[in-house]
């Protein structure tokens, strides 16, 4: 491919495709909004999912100040009974796995698993240190824990650990985050929640403060996995995808296969357009043929007939001469004479037809070109048995033409109705007034022309009679196409055929001249 062409291509591909190019870009927009407002329902569902947990982790708290003002009221009662000299009762020893009543400068001992140390200082400078189940202290937060969907978690003051309900201590650096940057809510990552025993999801994270007083600043955190929610979300987007992209593949299937199928109708057309265009051009050339072979025949046939023509005219010259005083020998030579002028003026006006010239056009009366062609033609009548009835109307307007034309192509249809004819049947002959002209209506009750004939019928040389020449009709159309007139021909009702010659009656500059 060569490189010069290879823009221009691509620019006619790109303006044909752009109905496509433009559905595609409107799909994608769809689905764009689409899926950003499915986004902004799951960011809408994180943050009421948040608020609950908020909600869940401010009860929790307040829970939870409730059970260590009970383990600061029972450190104080341990340090009475040991202020008093006796030990803590054995309702103290046990509730809580260990008891302790040392000074505030010595070390804090290991508390078994699963607990959680109290420190609560007395009145005399000494430190009550009670060990709390971890089952006990967050009571509440165990029952409402859900395996892999929620985890309850707490702080104890002073310390980077987080309690679990099950005694694990977990480091959780957005929690801690969260609860020095003084934020109520948060959010984990993927990691973040597995660290927590949580799926592999997005979790949200509330955080609420409890202030002990002496025991100090304890926090409550409540960690809910968004698992259920970014399962719905992509459910949704599934759904979405498969509602917006399996109708528009549909679509552009269906389109494409249209497309194609226009396509191959167009080409198809196309295809057919130019067979007929070429079928007309050989008709054009087949046509200019015959008309250029009629042309050379009809020169050759006036040239041939002129010789013999003149030979008759001179010998009834010498007749006349010798007639004498003999009145019909004297008819008999003057018809000579007017039939071969007529048939000189007949000749010439073929050669100028043959050459393309125009026949010179004079006011015609189209009575008189009706009775001149009758009586040319009313011995073939006789002659035939068929009857011929002529109706010529009143005031008909003025022809602009060559009478012995006229004549002629009237000439050659009665000729034709009357070979067409059966002894014993009729040829009407009409001329009235029509359009602004003259028609010449010709009707026999023959067998008829079949319309597929009708259009060959005025090309040269077409004929349907054994015998024929096929130059009848041709002639005639050629002779009214000169007058600026028409020829129609059409089967007659009831059998039989009609042909029409319609000639404009005579324009102005006819008349002037």
């Amino acid at each position: 491919m060569p490189l010069r062409t290879l823009p221009s291509r691509i620019t006619r591909a790109i303006r044909r495709g752009w109905l496509v190019w433009t559905a595609a870009l409107g799909v994608l927009a769809i689905t764009t909004l689409a899926l950003l407002d499915e986004q902004r329902e799951f960011e809408g569902a994180l943050v009421a999912l948040a608020r609950q947990q908020q909600m869940l982790a401010l009860l929790l708290s307040d829970e939870l100040g409730a059970r260590l003002s009970a383990v600061r009221r029972d450190a104080l009662l341990v340090a009475d009974d040991v202020s008093a000299g006796h030990g803590p009762s054995m309702g103290m020893r046990k509730a809580y796995p260990s008891i302790e009543v040392r000074s505030s400068e010595s070390a804090p001992s290991v508390r078994p698993p699963r607990t959680m140390s109290v420190r609560v200082p007395s009145t005399e400078g000494r430190t009550v240190e009670l060990t709390v189940p971890v089952a006990w202290l967050m009571g509440p937060s165990a029952r409402i824990e859900r395996p892999e969907e929620l985890v309850v978690l707490v702080r104890p003051p002073d310390e980077a650990l987080w309690q679990a309900a099950d005694g694990r201590q977990i480091e959780s650096a957005p929690l801690a985050h969260a609860v020095e940057d003084g934020h109520d809510t948060t959010r984990l990552e993927r990691d973040d929640a597995v660290a927590l025993g949580l799926p592999n999801r997005r979790a949200v994270a509330a955080v609420a403060a409890t202030d002990a007083g002496p025991l100090g600043r304890w926090t409550t955190a409540v960690v809910a996995s968004a698992s259920q929610e970014r399962d719905r979300w992509d459910r949704a987007r599934g759904r979405l995808l498969i509602g917006v992209l399996v109708p528009c593949a549909l679509i552009v299937a269906f389109g494409a296969t249209a497309l194609r199928r226009q396509r191959r109708e167009l080409e198809l057309e196309k295809q057919l357009a130019l067979a007929a265009l070429v079928r007309e051009s050989d008709e054009r050339l087949a046509r200019a043929s015959r008309a250029a072979t009629t042309g050379t025949l009809a020169m050759g046939i006036a040239h041939e007939i002129s010789t013999p023509l003149g030979v008759i005219v001179g010998r009834a010259e010498q007749l006349a001469a010798r007639v004498g005083e003999d009145p019909k020998a004297a008819r008999a030579v003057r018809t000579i004479n007017e039939q071969a002028d007529r048939i000189t003026q007949v000749v010439r006006g073929f050669l100028d037809l043959a050459r393309g010239g125009s026949p010179s056009l004079r006011p015609v009366d189209p009575g008189d070109v009706a009775r001149g062609a009758l009586r040319l033609v009313e011995h073939r009548f006789v002659a035939a048995q068929v009857a011929l009835v002529t109706v010529v109307d009143e005031g008909l307007p003025t022809l602009a033409g060559d009478l012995r034309l006229l004549e002629h192509a009237v000439v050659n249809l009665l000729l034709n109705a009357c070979e067409a004819s059966s002894p014993g049947t009729n040829v009407a002959l009409s001329v009235r007034a029509a359009d602004a002209g003259v028609d010449f209506i010709v009707e026999d009750r023959g067998a008829g022309i079949r319309p597929e004939d009708i259009a060959r019928a005025t090309e040269p040389f077409f004929t349907t009679k054994p015998e024929g020449s096929g130059l009848g009709l041709a002639i005639v159309h050629e002779i009214v196409n000169i007058h600026r007139g028409s020829l129609a021909l059409e089967p007659h009702e009831g059998g039989g055929t009609r042909a029409r010659i319609h000639v404009p009656a005579q324009g102005e500059e006819c008349s002037d001249a």
